[in-house]
């Protein structure tokens, strides 16, 4: 078990400004571009990242399930397509925190939507820069030889695997010690978290897709790569 609780990540000037494009469907106005240079700071300044993650042996992948060794099991058809030929994987859960959360419920009880909204894409943009910081460092421990690769990263609540599967995940890895718990509906607490997988074994027998958005059928999702 790897935890990381005093992370310092290289952010942009524009972070959430191509989100919050892509949310806006166009290119954003001086009004809206001085707002998100305002609500920037205050988001950076609130944010205390965190990641944990740790390393399980893959036993088999049988009928759209993965079973490890210690005796867990994923269910779903394309995690265990991602993980068919993994020897291995490393399962991460990874935070903002509670503070970002809490300053945008306060914007939004205010009636201010729109700085709600910019900062919502503002604290999104910025759990893609985290999760960008864990792939890296996950990738790092988990390709353990030359002739090994790194399978694309693969999330509960994806397509065609189910948000209940959380509840394994969590079963694995323990998400409270970095401040992260499930609610009853299965959604992380604090909500700007993120968590996943990642596969690892040789090259010529890892799954290739290249990223989790090539096997999702829905072209007009905002976070489509």
């Amino acid at each position: 078990m790897v935890i990381l609780d005093d992370i310092k990540l290289d952010i942009p000037e524009d972070v959430g400004k191509d989100f919050l494009n892509k949310l806006m469907g166009g290119r954003l106005n001086p009004p809206l571009e001085k707002l998100l240079k305002e609500k920037r700071e205050v988001c950076v300044s609130n944010i205390y990242p965190k990641l944990i993650y740790k390393e399980f042996e893959i036993e088999k992948v049988k009928d759209e399930s993965v079973y490890f060794k210690t005796g867990n099991i994923f269910n779903g058809p394309n995690i265990s397509k991602i993980l068919t030929g993994s020897e291995i994987t490393i399962i991460f859960i990874s935070t903002l925190g509670n503070k970002i959360d809490e300053i945008i419920i306060e914007e939004n009880k205010s009636g201010d939507t729109l700085s709600t909204i910019v900062m919502d894409a503002i604290s999104t943009s910025l759990l893609v820069t985290l999760g960008e910081y864990a792939g890296h460092i996950i990738k790092k421990d988990g390709i353990k030889y030359k002739s090994w690769g790194s399978t694309c990263n693969y999330s509960p609540g994806q397509f065609k695997w189910t948000i209940e599967e959380q509840k394994e995940l969590f079963n694995m890895v323990e998400g409270s010690r970095i401040g992260v718990k499930l609610n009853e509906s299965f959604l992380m607490v604090p909500f700007k978290s993120t968590s996943g997988v990642y596969g690892f074994g040789p090259k010529d027998k890892i799954d290739k897709t290249r990223v989790a958005c090539d096997i999702c059928p829905r072209q007009n999702c905002i976070g489509r790569r």
